[in-house]
């Protein structure tokens, strides 16, 4: 009888093992939100693996939630896609910056943006902001999109996703109206749930 006990007392360990596991590999997908004292409605700036984004759209928050996926990295044709889903004034919106001539085949290509710069003006870079199957009008004045670093991220030694933190803020016409989009940061994580390779489609 002791040992019949003992047996399923290792079952239950093995499985309150196994559930914590699970459980830290989802939260490392989730979006974890720390408010910025000096910018209220954002989050803070972080490097830290915490997917989450926010900026000022026309002094506006309009932020990533902590119940859904905040971010996707999709690789198309010649181009790679980083979209921002998130909402303002309680309706969703995804914020896409569009690098061309970027064709990472896998997240771990990622590490390589490491410190890049991209002016907003020019077409290497493109901003595309879209509500739900509507594709809305930018038109870019001026801005800057910055990933200020890219790094691994290891669990029990083993690479799960890369992270890209920076920064970006922008002026546009937005419908033939001008907006901005302001103090914007974003501290995602990328690893074979988010990152789609979609060449050739």
């Amino acid at each position: 009888m002791k040992r019949i006990h003992t047996f399923l007392l290792a079952i239950v360990i093995l499985v309150a093992a196994t559930a914590c596991d699970t459980q830290f590999d989802y939260h490392l997908s989730r979006s974890i939100f720390v408010p910025d004292e000096d910018n209220p409605g954002l989050p803070i700036y972080s490097e830290k693996g915490y997917n989450s984004f926010g900026v000022y759209w026309s002094l506006k928050p309009f932020t990533s939630q902590s119940n859904e996926e905040p971010s996707q990295v999709v690789v198309r044709g010649d181009s790679c896609h980083i979209h921002f889903h998130g909402k303002a004034d309680y309706a969703p919106y995804t914020l896409t910056f569009s690098i061309h001539d970027f064709k990472p085949g896998s997240y771990s290509e990622l590490l390589t943006l490491n410190g890049k710069k991209y002016d907003l003006k020019k077409e290497q870079c493109v901003v595309t902001l879209t509500s739900g199957t509507d594709t809305l009008d930018v038109k870019v004045q001026e801005g800057e999109f910055y990933i200020q670093r890219a790094q691994n991220l290891y669990v029990d030694n083993v690479l799960t996703r890369v992270v890209l933190s920076g920064t970006f803020s922008f002026k546009a016409m937005l419908n033939n109206a001008p907006t901005s989009f302001l103090n914007g940061r974003f501290d995602m994580g990328y690893g074979d749930e988010n990152f789609f390779l979609l060449q050739g489609r």
